[in-house]
């Protein structure tokens, strides 16, 4: 019997959507095949391999731990495939297929989701599925093809391509200030309500710098929130100093709603990339995100991380 067979190749392909949709029904419709027939390839290949792959109730399809690792493997080779066809056809393939795409959550919304009709429209034969979320990402284990990150990157085998910078800036409501004023050094932050982004990576504390000089400011904030806008309404109702990337309060900034303080010294700034699985293939509808974001977001700084 050859290596992989029409058989086995197309059992790899099942339990693969299977995999990503967690769902005979949706599987099957993706697939063109009736459920039945989906449902026979699952046990033929259960049966072969001699191991349990999915647990199934009559309301949920779940992925033991060993279809976790066979999926992990399933999806590796497909994509390698793909890959593999896409480097054969050369410039004249157009991206196709479904791509998984991880986006932070408040970044995702104001500057990704509003070029997503674009690119669709110049890839007609591309679906997308977007997740976002603020919280770390696990490409391989979420499945998840490309994604934006902000600030520093996790030791992992990926791609990184910088779009832009991460400006964050430290600011109130006029009205706060009238009543409380304006910290005049970094230490006198410590008596002002503060109000946190929790997923900082310096944790409760604001890091500081000015002409090479370093400083970091332990806060007690009154709120601590995983996400930008909360803090953002709450701090143009006037209840506190946020520290806030300029994404999400430059326009208040530019009208006066906020005002900028410490503006002598700089928030620590972090870099917006593009990333994506380091791999001999790469799959063309996951070089054309990023080659999109990059034409409309920033720059083109590649590297690959160790």
């Amino acid at each position: 019997m050859p290596l992989l067979d029409r058989d086995r190749w197309g059992a790899i392909v099942a339990f693969d959507a299977i995999g990503r949709r967690l769902s005979f029904v949706a599987a099957a419709r993706d697939l063109d095949l009736s459920v039945s027939a989906l449902s026979r390839r699952i046990s033929q290949l259960e049966a072969r391999l001699g191991t349990r792959l999915l647990q199934r109730t009559t309301r949920s399809v779940q992925l033991t731990d060993a279809g976790e690792r066979y999926l992990d493997r399933c999806r590796a080779l497909i994509t390698e495939a793909e890959a593999m066809d896409a480097a054969a056809v050369g410039d004249a393939a157009l991206p196709h297929g479904t791509l998984r795409v991880g986006l932070p959550n408040l970044y995702g919304q104001l500057r990704i989701a509003p070029l997503l009709p674009e690119f669709l429209a110049r890839y007609p034969d591309l679906q997308l599925q977007v997740q976002l979320s603020d919280a770390y990402v696990d490409m391989v284990a979420d499945r998840i093809d490309v994604a934006v990150r902000i600030g520093d990157l996790v030791q992992g085998e990926y791609i990184a391509r910088r779009l832009t910078s991460n400006r964050r800036h430290i600011c109130a409501a006029p009205d706060y200030l009238e009543r409380h004023g304006a910290p005049a050094t970094p230490r006198d932050i410590t008596r002002h309500v503060c109000l946190h982004f929790s997923p900082l990576a310096e944790g409760r504390s604001w890091r500081l710098s000015r002409a090479g000089r370093s400083v970091e400011v332990a806060i007690r904030p009154v709120l601590s929130a995983d996400n930008a806008e909360l803090l953002r309404q709450a701090a143009l109702a006037g209840r506190g100093l946020a520290l806030l990337a300029d994404f999400v309060v430059g326009d208040d900034l530019a009208a006066g709603h906020l005002r900028p303080v410490l503006s002598d010294w700089a928030p620590a700034e972090s870099s917006v990339h593009v990333v994506y699985p380091a791999a001999r293939y790469l799959p063309l509808r996951t070089r054309a995100f990023a080659d999109f974001l990059i034409e409309r977001l920033g720059t083109n700084e590649e590297h690959a991380r160790p």
